[in-house]
């Protein structure tokens, strides 16, 4: 009987070593193996093709594989939070995101963040339906119309304070766009990669037309809130490889051709 019991403290013993041993060898394996991943949020909008978007699950689009291109230098994972244009504002103004896109270079906003860039251009552009009459040369030639826009959204100075057309606003393109469909807004604007990838995806482009004469040509940002001064210096170190190195040039023509 002692004989017995003795046997099954010793075999208890036993297990228990070769726990404690596994235990310090899976120990050894993550104590000598890769860091732990370092997780940066990173605030845009939810629906902005080609720029910006959800496609089967994953966050992709030009400026999307921009700052992730940016961040992979750095050995750091993005987290995306996509929502309303107004959500992305509001992370980077109360400090809740690392990165945030694409904002303008001058303003309220450029002032109190930082801003990395610019890291490509923005063409903001009249689109009315192929049959319209509208023509385009100064704002007066507004005068009387019904535009489309987006709420929050900076066009050009000079539209924007503009009161010789009424606004319909929106929440975003495709309603802007299903509207101009509709006849229900005389035009639209917007960028032009944005109008025209709708145009596109909503099997429209023969019915719509973007005016020669732009509205607005600016240089696009991406935004770090103040507070995060360090990860600001970082990223635009980031920046300045992948744009040295061609990186960023290979990335906007593989969703921008030159010949467009």
């Amino acid at each position: 009987m002692i004989e017995g019991t003795s046997r099954r403290r010793e075999a208890r013993s036993s297990r228990n070593r070769s726990l404690l041993a596994l235990l310090l060898a899976v120990l050894a394996c993550f104590a000598s193996g890769p860091a732990m991943a370092e997780f940066w949020t990173v605030s845009s909008e939810s629906y902005f093709p080609p720029y910006n978007f959800t496609l089967k699950g994953k966050r992709t689009g030009m400026d999307t594989e921009i700052v992730e291109a940016m961040l992979a230098r750095l050995g750091k994972t993005p987290v995306h939070r996509p929502g309303a244009w107004s959500d992305v504002v509001k992370d980077l103004d109360t400090n809740q995101t690392d990165i945030a896109f694409q904002f303008l270079g001058s303003g309220k906003r450029a002032r109190i963040h930082t801003m990395i860039g610019p890291y490509r251009d923005s063409t903001t552009v009249i689109m009315t339906r192929k049959d319209s009459p509208i023509v385009f040369e100064s704002i007066e030639d507004l005068r009387g119309l019904k535009i489309g826009v987006v709420s929050g959204f900076d066009y050009s100075p000079e539209f924007d304070r503009s009161d010789v057309f009424t606004r319909l606003v929106s929440s975003g393109n495709v309603i802007n766009f299903r509207r101009l469909m509709l006849g229900r807004v005389d035009a639209i604007v917007g960028d032009r990669e944005v109008l025209k990838f709708q145009a596109e995806s909503d099997g429209h482009a023969d019915a719509v037309r973007i005016l020669p004469k732009p509205l607005n040509v600016t240089p696009r940002y991406i935004a770090v809130p103040k507070e995060r001064k360090e990860k600001a210096e970082m990223l635009q170190a980031a920046f300045e490889e992948i744009k040295a190195d061609g990186t960023l040039a290979r990335i906007i023509k593989t969703w921008i051709p030159q010949d467009e």
